[in-house]
Parts: C-alpha cells; sequence; structure tokens
C-alpha cells in the first residue's frame, strides 16, 4: 500500500519529480565522466610506459637495476620453470644495453634492447607498433623509434654503425641495416630506442645464453599475486623481482598526487550536488507541508508518512541514477574511442614527461557504479531533512495559510 502511494504521489506533481530527477541524472553523469577520464589518465600513462616497454614486472640480475650494465645479467636457465606458475602469463626475455650509433656524420648514444621476436609477438604485440618496413624475420636487422628515425635523418635500408660496451670489458661492434621503424607509444622512447633480435643482441654484446631482464606478465594486470609467487619461486637464486612502482617511483607519485587533487575536486562537484539536492528536497517539503499537515490529521502514523516520504525519494533517487548511468555511458564510450587530443604547451608538457598527450576515459564499470552509489548515498542523506520535518511538523500550524 505504501509503495503505491509514493508510486502515485511521484506523478501528481509531474514537473516537481521532473525537477528532482533531472538533479540526480545530471550529478551521476558529471561524476561518473569526471572520474572516468580522471582513471582513464592514469591507465593510459601506464599502458605508454609500463604496458608497451618495462611491464608491470621484471626479474633481473640482483645489482642490475643499480648498476645497469651488461656485466649484471644472469643465465636464462635461472628463468627454468616459470612456466608452470599459475599466476604468470608469459615471460619475456631482454638484454637491455646501450651503444653509440652512428650514421654518416650523425652519431647518437641509444638504448639498445634485444628481444625474443616471437614472445614479444605474442604478448606485447611489438609486431603491431611496425609503423614502416617489417618486424624481425629471417635477416638480421634492426628497428628504431620513430624520433630516431628523424633525429638521425635514416630511412629504411641505411646501415646503422653500433658501438658499446660487451661482457666482461669486451668491445661490442657491429653494422646493421634498419629494416623497421617502430612507434613504442612513449615519445622518450622513440627517440632513444634501438631493438635487435634476441639472439643478434646476444652476440652484439658476447652474451652467450645470458639476459639482463625479463618481463612477466600476470592475468589482468594482477601483478600483486604474480609478484608473490616468483619471489618464492626465486628465493634460493641472486635475482630481484621489480615492481613497476619500483623501477618508476615518479610515476607512482605522479599518480598519487594527481589522484588526491582528483578527489578534492570529486568532493568539491559532490558539495554542489548536495546542496543543489538539498534546495531541491527543502522546496518539496515546504511544498507538501499543508498535505502533511491534513494527513496527519485524518490520522495517517508520522512513521507511515515517513516511510512514504522516503519510499518516493528512493524511487525518484534509482530513476534518476539509473537514467544517469546510461546517459553517462554513451559519453564515456566516446571518449574512450576517440580520446581528448591534447594540442599546444599541455601537448609538450605531457610528452616532456613521457606520455602520450592523449586523454581517453576508462571503460571500467566499478567508476561509474561507484559515483552512482555515491550520488543515491547523498540523495538519502539529503532526505533526512524530510523526515526530520515530519516529525516535528505541527499539523495545525501546517495546515494555517
Amino acid at each position: 500500500m505504501l509503495i503505491k502511494l509514493a508510486w502515485r504521489n511521484i506523478f501528481r506533481n509531474k514537473r516537481r519529480s521532473l525537477i528532482t530527477i533531472s538533479s540526480i541524472i545530471f550529478a551521476v553523469l558529471f561524476a561518473a565522466f569526471m572520474r572516468s577520464i580522471q582513471f582513464g589518465a592514469y591507465d593510459n600513462m601506464l599502458k605508454n610506459v609500463v604496458g608497451t616497454y618495462m611491464g608491470y614486472l621484471q626479474v633481473q640480475q640482483a645489482d642490475f637495476w643499480n648498476e645497469k650494465t651488461i656485466d649484471n645479467s644472469y643465465s636464462l636457465d635461472a628463468l627454468d620453470g616459470l612456466d608452470k606458475l599459475e599466476s604468470i602469463t608469459f615471460f619475456n626475455p631482454r638484454i637491455e644495453g646501450f651503444a653509440l650509433a652512428s650514421h654518416l656524420e650523425i652519431s647518437k648514444p641509444a638504448a639498445v634492447l634485444g628481444v625474443d621476436a616471437a614472445t614479444e609477438q605474442n604478448t606485447t604485440q611489438l609486431h603491431k607498433k611496425v609503423i614502416s618496413g617489417a618486424y624481425f624475420d629471417k635477416k638480421k636487422g634492426l628497428l628504431i623509434g620513430k624520433g630516431l628515425m628523424q633525429i638521425m635523418k635514416l630511412k629504411l635500408g641505411d646501415s646503422l654503425v653500433l658501438v658499446g660496451q660487451g661482457y666482461q670489458g669486451s668491445i661490442a661492434n657491429g653494422s646493421y641495416p634498419i629494416i623497421g621503424i617502430v612507434d613504442l607509444v612513449n615519445p622518450e622512447l622513440n627517440k632513444h630506442t634501438i631493438l635487435m633480435n634476441l639472439d643478434l643482441a646476444q652476440d652484439f654484446f658476447g652474451l652467450e645464453n645470458r639476459v639482463t631482464s625479463a618481463v612477466i606478465g600476470a592475468p589482468n594486470g594482477n601483478w600483486q599475486v604474480a609478484e608473490t609467487e616468483l619471489k618464492k619461486h626465486l628465493k634460493e637464486q641472486d635475482l630481484a623481482v621489480m615492481n613497476w612502482k619500483q623501477m618508476l617511483p615518479e610515476l607512482n607519485e605522479l599518480i598519487i598526487v594527481d589522484r588526491a587533487g582528483g578527489t578534492f575536486v570529486l568532493f568539491i562537484l559532490y558539495g554542489i550536488i548536495t546542496f543543489g539536492l538539498f534546495g531541491t528536497v527543502l522546496m518539496l517539503a515546504e511544498e507538501r507541508r499543508f498535505e502533511y499537515g491534513v494527513l496527519i490529521s485524518v490520522g495517517m502514523a508520522k512513521k507511515k508518512l515517513i516511510g512514504i516520504a522516503m519510499l518516493e525519494t528512493c524511487l525518484m533517487a534509482l530513476a534518476g541514477v539509473t537514467l544517469g548511468l546510461v546517459l553517462a555511458f554513451p559519453f564515456i564510450l566516446y571518449f574512450n574511442i576517440n580520446p581528448i587530443n591534447l594540442s599546444g604547451q599541455l601537448r609538450e608538457a605531457v610528452e616532456r614527461f613521457g606520455f602520450e598527450a592523449l586523454v581517453p576515459t576508462s571503460l571500467d564499470p566499478i567508476i561509474a557504479l561507484t559515483q552512482g552509489l555515491t550520488v543515491l548515498i547523498i540523495v538519502l542523506v539529503v532526505n533526512t531533512y524530510t523526515i526530520y520535518k515530519i516529525k516535528t511538523l505541527s499539523p495545525i500550524k501546517a495546515m494555517r495559510r
């Protein structure tokens, strides 16, 4: 009976109900969209720097992170058995070194990355980042970042001379053709990275069956479980398991600070939403004061009247939250497919930190549902004013006009 009365009351004054539901719709729409942009920016940062290059986890020789030399490498045999761990989806052995790259009269120091072409193709989709030329094949050649190609004025087929330090003080040198140009998304990586097949890198640096690191893959990005299991598996070996927060503390701190700033802005938005909804509830309570007085006078208990008022608010809140989430989804989906492309000085500032100048939205449903639930709670809290008003209502005073 109470539900039926509450439902009819909603449609008695359509304009009043429309104002309330519209306030909730816009609150959910703005909160969900803003939060999706913020978390989408974080995901894009991690994808640019972590997901496409460093990985969420790496297995390294214990001293390699502090002193990145070829001498701090380890045997591939140390990774035996990793494929049997349930929390690991793949491991990509790599060689990370440095060399002076020269072509004609132009020379530039570069990071030389030796990768297993087959595993990288199946896991990190490295072959899809080739924008010109071909991926690694039977030919012994190099893939270079598009930024380095522009700086050194290179083109496909040119030979690049590399000179560096090999294993245990040996000289690493060689001349290799450029077989492809890659876009590693991160502008800084594009300006400094040269990729070669793992066996070619081992030959160049004099590392027989040795690597400097291995990128570890975890299902659905759940690297915490994989990290724990890896440490147990490798505890008897002189190897370190590094996660992305340890390898990139600046990025982690940037996300923490930005998230705190976003939360502060969100609280301001929630404050605006709260006062807006409170104004609506205040208007409704004063407008229906006479009606409440009449109902109490004819014998309706205040508890039942409060129950009807709460049911009305809950029904309108659920309708508003649902419609808000439905309306927010097309906007979130559109800006996920077509990210906001930064320009001007903001673009330069973002790329200077090594990030792609794109801001997509996140499609994580938890983000939108959390905002919807938060707005629903705000509506219920604000509605306590109506409860207070009914409890303290004097029927005689309420019916005076």
